[in-house]
């Protein structure tokens, strides 16, 4: 229920993103869907780098025995 009510928000916020006009800094700015492509690889490049770095900051189990 709550994820079918985020999908259609996000599907209706770029839909109005495409209806309305948007005054953009850069081109890409301007293309439909942007900012939800944007955070989709933002939060997908997050978590990847954040998987990688609790793998190279991650102590023994017996760590606090030595």
């Amino acid at each position: 229920m709550i994820f079918k009510a985020l999908v259609s928000a996000c599907v209706a916020l770029v839909i109005l993103e495409i209806i309305f006009h948007r005054h953009a800094s850069f081109p890409w700015e301007s293309w439909p869907g942007f900012y939800a492509l944007w955070g989709f690889v933002s939060l997908f490049a997050i978590v990847v780098v954040g998987k990688r770095l609790g793998r190279g900051l991650k102590r023994d189990e017996d760590y606090y025995d030595e």
